[in-house]
């Protein structure tokens, strides 16, 4: 039953090729992946030329795929050339980390590259035409006389089942493309399937493909795009090869496309998409039933697919506005500016380490991004003041996580994310009992919460602030704590302050934490000696 989404899944997951001197393998790749020679890495390479920590291929932001070299040996190269700073992947791509090659597989992605627009490809002969509108409503039981067309509302209410079936509550749009695209080709003889959507321009931009010979290019007739988004009708396109006025079409010909169809994706009068599929096997190889059945999955899954990008939509809005209301708070002190965004890369790295749930992981992420959302209610001579709080201020101080509370309170969360506000309110609790503003215990405290606990905590110590911090009772000055003293600060109240298991994941993932920000937020002297305390390969300092 659950065959052809997991199909789907992994054939469209990203996917890093490695070509070593032992063989050669692929590995799907997470959200974040530290590659190196090191066991630790979620990907290990296990060959010289390879530094410990070597690079990080992670998905960033908008959803685009960036790799970063972290300091190796001897460097991180995309397409032969040794990348510095950022640098977007694409499909396709070869990566060399050392004397070994990878490449970069983002099939996902690979819909643009398989299909081509061709103006030499004008006017097909359009055999047969549907309109979309025609027949969307199924006859009730007494009207039909039939037996055909009883057999025709039964295919389409049994495919349709099975895609919402298979889709189920998933509501990425890629899923639902792949899915149609699965089922279409299990009833038509098609060789190439295309499924182009509008973008907000009113373009239509190919999304989803799928060949049943991996190293085929679909190329297609604008005229017929053009025929199919102003008509608003699904066509078949037949004898092609046949047709007099395509023989000087070389790249037709070169391709063999027999038969087409193409059908217009519509929900209520928006012109979401169209769908194409071709063969190049025989000619006349589809029928006006072929057509009217392609039409009926379009037509009964275009719900799903509106409602599918209106989430992807709102889902960017969302994550826009959190991000803007937790720069908004940090940016009331210059000295905290960045710190949330910080404490939640720290946060979701403990996060991977401690095998966390998507959804957790989801909790999370929004839970640090906001988790000083209630700063916005304290005073500034309280929040901005340059030294040390008198108990007036730190009382006055520490009611912020009860503002965040409140403040999240008022949001409107899907059920998935209603324990945001509880989880971020919770930043400042102890495990021992000892912290504010519940005095929680233990099991007491939420596990994200005592993750971004030890995040937070991190992050105030190594960086600047506008008071001095203290160890053992004694007084320090406002820079940057010495790592040392952190780990042990951390180390000490393992247990007391923090929780120990989230302390042991955060230990496991320090030495990708300082490599990220090295450069950046750390300067290479602040941690480079402690990266070479733990192993890992960094170049001396300059």
């Amino acid at each position: 039953m659950d065959k052809i989404p997991e199909l789907k899944r992994e054939s469209y997951q990203t996917k890093l090729i490695i070509i070593a001197p032992n063989g050669k393998r692929e590995i799907h790749l997470g959200k974040y992946n530290p590659i190196g020679r090191h066991a630790k890495n979620r990907i290990q390479i296990d060959h010289g030329s390879v530094s410990k920590e070597h690079c990080l291929i992670f998905l960033n932001r908008t959803h685009d795929w960036v790799i970063t070299d972290l300091h190796s040996t001897n460097g991180t190269f995309v397409n032969r050339k040794q990348i510095q700073g950022e640098l977007t992947l694409h499909d396709g791509d070869e990566v060399g980390l050392g004397s070994i090659r990878c490449t970069f597989i983002n099939e996902a992605d690979s819909a643009s590259k398989m299909f081509e627009m061709s103006e030499e490809y004008v006017e097909p002969l359009i055999h047969t035409t549907v309109d979309p509108m025609a027949r969307k409503r199924f006859l009730p039981e007494k009207e039909i006389s039939d037996t055909n067309l009883l057999r025709t509302d039964y295919e389409k209410l049994r495919i349709t089942y099975e895609l919402q079936r298979d889709i189920g509550l998933d509501t990425d749009i890629q899923t639902i493309l792949e899915l149609i695209l699965e089922r279409t080709f299990e009833f038509q003889k098609c060789d190439r399937g295309l499924i182009l959507l509008a973008n907000r321009r009113g373009n239509l931009e190919p999304k989803a493909f799928k060949s049943r010979n991996k190293d085929d290019k679909l190329i297609i007739s604008s005229t017929l795009i053009r025929h199919v988004k102003e008509e608003r009708t699904g066509i078949i396109s037949s004898d092609i090869m046949t047709d007099d006025r395509f023989k000087n079409a070389d790249s037709i010909v070169l391709q063999g496309i027999r038969s087409s169809i193409a059908a217009p994706i519509l929900h209520g009068d928006d012109l979401l998409g169209i769908i194409i599929i071709d063969s190049s096997e025989e000619a006349n190889v589809f029928a006006e039933k072929d057509l009217a059945l392609v039409t009926s999955i379009v037509n009964q899954t275009a719900h799903l697919i509106k409602n599918s990008l209106l989430h992807e939509e709102l889902k960017l809005l969302f994550d826009s506005s959190i991000r803007t209301l937790s720069a908004m708070v940090d940016a009331r002190h210059s000295l905290t500016a960045g710190h949330s965004q910080r404490v939640t890369e720290y946060s979701m790295m403990i996060a991977g380490e401690m095998g966390l749930s998507k959804q957790e992981m989801e909790v999370l992420e929004i839970s640090a991004l906001l988790h000083d959302i209630g700063k916005i209610g304290i005073k500034d001579y309280v929040l901005l003041k340059d030294g040390t709080f008198n108990t007036e201020e730190r009382d006055l101080m520490n009611t912020h996580p009860e503002k965040t509370k409140m403040i999240l309170n008022n949001f409107r969360f899907p059920s998935s994310l209603k324990d945001i506000p509880e989880i971020a309110a919770c930043h400042h609790e102890k495990v021992n009992g000892q912290g504010y503003p519940y005095g929680l215990t233990g099991d007491q405290i939420p596990v994200i919460s005592k993750i971004i606990v030890v995040a937070d905590v991190f992050d105030a110590l190594t960086s600047v602030r506008d008071y001095p911090k203290y160890i053992s009772g004694n007084s320090l000055n406002r820079d940057p704590m010495p790592l040392p003293q952190v780990i042990s600060i951390l180390k000490d109240e393992s247990g007391s302050h923090f929780d120990s298991d989230v302390v042991f994941a955060f230990f496991k993932c320090l030495p990708r934490v300082l490599l990220h920000f090295r450069g950046g937020h750390f300067s290479p002297e602040y941690v480079d000696e402690m990266i070479r305390s733990m192993d890992t390969d960094v170049p001396p300092t300059e």
